[in-house]
């Protein structure tokens, strides 16, 4: 601050306005951000009246110990109170200990929510080293958007039925070791970034009102998806990480026993569905006597997850079907020698299908056997559009490169 400044007794920043202020503020490091709550009035009923707070510390600083951010999260706390907060995001380091806890973050979680936040993001390091667990009970009237990266999550973390307004829920590069993940009032779920199911259990989706869901590259035992009748929009990815087997035998495969059958069941009721997954698994599923009926789907989009001669299963099974894409970029999938001509009823025709978008790198024998099929079907090659497949084919349709 200049002389001439100091002289006058006026502060510069008080020409500013709030949200000038809180622009000037967000180039601070949080250390020297918390510190202003003790200046004066100003900052104190500035911090009072934001709606947004940010804490967010650089972990690839040393500056700031773990113990002295305690010590300005409790200031900051103690002088702001508990004012309405409409988002916080909460990204500081674990404590200085060999344990690897977040006391910090536990604190932060605690206090958003007493301060009646409606968005919440938490994300805390790297996995590494010892434990990653928030042991904060998630109960608020308030809640309806968050996001957790980075987070272990156990048991009752999951239980969201005492955040009765809770409607989005986002889950990156989570470790989800739970049975069950319970909420009445979600309506759109995403677990994404290589989240890690249980190893020995089937962890169980309880979300009736949910109308979108995404399921994209896990690892471990699938889901199980309880019945969800509202269901519009759906995007599963299965890698080859995520176990397609029964453990109780080592020769038995998903499609010998209904380990995935959780999956589709909980599925039946969308109208849109993605469903690729890697290598060829669920080659065997469409035509498995528990394979359940999609009796509202429209629209479907598949990669490499059936055999040529399956198609007729999966034209069986979405009686309503009115568009068809699928993503056909690995030669190696689909090699099985069609069988239509014995499969295809005379009397079975694709009443609704009015689409459907082929998109390979080259137009092969599995291709052609392909258009038999749906000629048996009665879709007229008029219908079919064959594209060239430039991005790789297991991507869900939102995520497919621009093509000019």
């Amino acid at each position: 601050m200049s002389k001439k400044a100091t002289a006058g007794g006026k502060d510069r920043f008080g020409d500013l306005t709030d949200d000038l202020l809180g622009h000037v503020l967000s180039f601070l490091p949080l250390e020297d951000a918390l510190q202003t709550c003790v200046l004066d009035t100003r900052w104190r009923n500035h911090w009072r009246r934001t709606t947004t707070q940010d804490f967010i510390v650089d972990k690839r600083s040393n500056s700031l110990s773990c113990e002295r951010l305690k010590q300005l999260v409790e200031i900051f706390i103690h002088l702001r109170g508990s004012s309405p907060l409409d988002k916080c995001n909460i990204d500081v380091c674990r404590d200085d200990d060999e344990k690897g806890t977040y006391t910090n973050t536990e604190l932060l979680i605690a206090y958003a929510l007493e301060c009646q936040v409606r968005e919440l993001l938490v994300s805390v390091d790297y996995f590494g080293e010892g434990q990653r667990k928030l042991h904060t009970p998630l109960i608020s009237q308030h809640l309806k958007t968050m996001h957790l990266e980075w987070v272990k999550l156990e048991c009752s973390a999951l239980n969201f039925l005492r955040c009765p307004v809770l409607e989005d829920l986002k889950m990156r590069h989570c470790i989800i070791y739970a049975h069950r993940i319970s909420s009445k009032s979600l309506k759109r779920l995403c677990i994404t970034g290589s989240c890690c199911f249980a190893e020995d259990v089937h962890t169980r989706i309880f979300a009736p009102n949910l109308i979108s869901l995404q399921l994209d590259g896990f690892d471990g035992f699938p889901p199980f998806i309880e019945y969800m009748p509202f269901l519009v929009a759906a995007y599963v990815r299965l890698r080859d990480t995520c176990f397609d087997f029964c453990r109780e035998s080592d020769d038995c495969g998903c499609y010998d026993c209904p380990v995935f059958e959780g999956v589709l069941n909980g599925l039946t009721n969308a109208v849109n569905l993605e469903f690729v997954s890697e290598n060829g698994m669920f080659s065997d599923l469409w035509c498995s006597e528990w394979c359940p009926i999609f009796d509202k789907l429209k629209t479907l989009l598949l990669n490499e997850c059936f055999m040529a001669s399956d198609l007729v299963c999966i034209l069986k099974h979405t009686p309503i079907l009115e568009v068809l894409t699928l993503q056909l970029g690995k030669p190696k999938i689909l090699i099985r020698a069609t069988e239509s001509q014995e499969t295809v009823e005379q009397s079975f025709v694709c009443a609704h299908l009015e689409v459907v978008n082929i998109e390979c790198r080259k137009v092969d024998e599995r291709i052609r056997n392909i258009l038999k099929i749906l000629s048996t079907c009665g879709i007229p090659r008029g219908k079919i559009s064959i594209k060239d497949l430039f991005s790789c084919s297991n991507r869900f349709s939102f995520q497919k490169a621009p093509q000019s």
